[in-house]
């Protein structure tokens, strides 16, 4: 079938396939990762796949029509002289089968089942995980070397394993064939069979990654190690009401935005993300400073409610909570760290990014007291004195909404310690839309008026309602279309054999 769509789709798969392999097919990457726009939008060059993938599903399709095709006016003879698709058939089988059959026969002459640089990976894996570990120690590079070489093995065996699943399907889907070819089987009958083994076969692979175990909480729990000072922390948080009550700033692992580790355990002002907001970015690198000799800056803890900061010394302005036996890693603890959700009775304009950082990393800064924002409010504030009423109560904290119960005797500023994010997060106070300033370069803010209100955030994002709406709408129409075409054809095929029946009766 050598048409224009099969052309096409056959070079769509052969150059995502190269485009996905990134700098190991440096010649046709690099030209259009220099010069073609968007092309550098791809985070991961293997995300080519999925084109590869679609390419492959439509040409599986139009090549299991063209080999269920045949003349029914001629004999099976006949047909096994003049089909012209019987030996375009036999040679794309033939070459799949000598290829699978190689690399299972010397799996070794193909891969050589070692990530690039992996024994440095499992190293600093190991060391993390065993802080007390000197790197010099030499029984770690009797484990990484362990390490390396069962996973070599696991690797070999896996791709032994597929090697011979593929040529038993592809033996079996041959097989139908033959049988359609010989008239035991209808086409529909093959089409049936081939389709089936193709079901089984992907299910296969799927299972190994959407399991109950894979998403149950005990095979996490056995990935993801949990340490003595981790469970001291997860208790106080228990004390503490749960969720949304203190953040955590781990130093002892290394860089906090390297590793993920801690996030899963409690909420963590570090933690890793592959895509992270800008304006966080610039608190990481030019308020919190982690790379100063001094340690973080102390306001920049106080502002993201860090309660807790795990590190191998104490720091200046904490005291030590919590000591391990093992490592001795401490647990220090945070006095001056604000709350999820607190008042202010001062306001104060700064203008300029640099200026802000410049000013909350000033020591003489008190961010219980003033809300530094980009431009002023509206509405007055008034001052908090020992006589003053200004109550926060954390009523509820979900990843998608947060509620306070705020009392106050006069107005005052609401900061939430919670990043801005103007996309995504609404504000109301008692039911009524309010605006959000951001406050503290990186933090929300609301007015509120004197009494008692109930605050709620909710994370309402215009991008996930209209992808809902469109992602409706696209499966209706999509279903919809195929039981449209299915009825025309059946009330056509109804119509051809009512002409039928009265061309015989006539």
């Amino acid at each position: 079938m050598r048409t224009w769509l099969v052309w096409g789709l056959g070079l769509a798969t052969l150059g995502t396939a190269l485009f996905s392999l990134g700098k190991y097919a440096a010649w046709i990457n690099w030209p259009f990762f220099q010069y073609f726009p968007f092309f550098d939008a791809f985070r991961g060059p293997e995300m080519w796949l999925s084109i590869t993938a679609l390419a492959l599903i439509v040409l599986a399709g139009i090549g299991l029509d063209y080999a269920l095709r045949r003349d029914e006016t001629q004999s099976r003879r006949q047909r096994q002289q003049t089909d012209p698709r019987q030996r375009p058939i036999l040679i794309a089988f033939g070459v799949v089968f000598a290829v699978v059959g190689l690399v299972w026969l010397a799996p070794n002459t193909v891969l050589d089942f070692e990530k690039p640089n992996e024994e440095q990976r499992i190293r600093q894996a190991l060391l993390r995980q065993n802080p007390n570990v000197s790197p010099q120690n030499p029984k770690v590079q009797q484990a990484v070397r362990q390490q390396v070489r069962k996973l070599k093995q696991q690797r070999r065996g896996a791709f032994s394993t597929d090697a011979q699943r593929t040529l038993l399907f592809l033996a079996l889907a041959a097989g139908a064939l033959v049988l359609y070819r010989r008239r035991t089987l209808p086409a529909w009958g093959a089409g049936v069979a081939v389709v089936a083994v193709v079901a089984i076969d992907l299910w296969g692979v799927d299972t190994r990654y959407m399991n109950e175990d894979r998403y149950s909480p005990g095979g996490t729990e056995q990935t993801i190690p949990t340490y003595q000072f981790d469970q001291f922390i997860k208790q106080r948080q228990q004390e503490a009401g749960g969720l949304g009550r203190f953040r955590v700033l781990s130093l002892a692992e290394g860089n906090p935005t390297s590793t993920a580790r801690p996030s899963y355990h409690y909420e963590s002002v570090g933690g890793y993300h592959g895509a992270k907001l800008q304006r966080y970015q610039d608190y990481l690198d030019h308020i919190l400073r982690l790379t100063e000799r001094g340690g973080p800056n102390e306001n920049a803890l106080d502002l993201m409610n860090t309660r807790y900061i795990v590190a191998r010394q104490q720091l200046p302005g904490t005291e030590v909570a919590y000591r391990s036996e093992q490592s001795g890693v401490l647990v220090l603890e945070n006095p001056d760290a604000v709350p999820r959700g607190f008042l202010v009775g001062e306001t104060e304009v700064v203008d300029g990014a640099e200026a802000t950082w410049e000013q909350l990393r000033d020591s003489s800064f008190e961010p219980r007291r003033t809300a530094l924002l980009p431009e002023p409010l509206d509405a007055p504030v008034a001052p908090i004195d020992s006589n003053s009423t200004a109550d926060v109560t954390l009523e509820q904290y979900e990843p998608e909404e947060i509620r306070w119960t705020v009392s106050t005797d006069a107005p005052r500023f609401f900061v939430a310690s919670e990043v801005h994010y103007p996309a995504g997060w609404n504000a109301y106070l008692d039911g009524e839309r309010v605006p959000i300033h951001r406050t503290n370069y990186l933090l929300r803010g609301v007015h509120v008026p004197e009494g008692e209100h109930t605050l709620e955030m909710r994370f309402e994002p215009a991008a996930d309602r209209y992808g809902r709406w469109i992602a409706w709408t696209s499966t209706i129409l999509v279903y919809g279309g195929v039981l449209m075409l299915a009825g025309l054809r059946v009330r056509r095929r109804w119509f051809e054999e009512e002409a039928a029946d009265e061309a015989d009766a006539s």
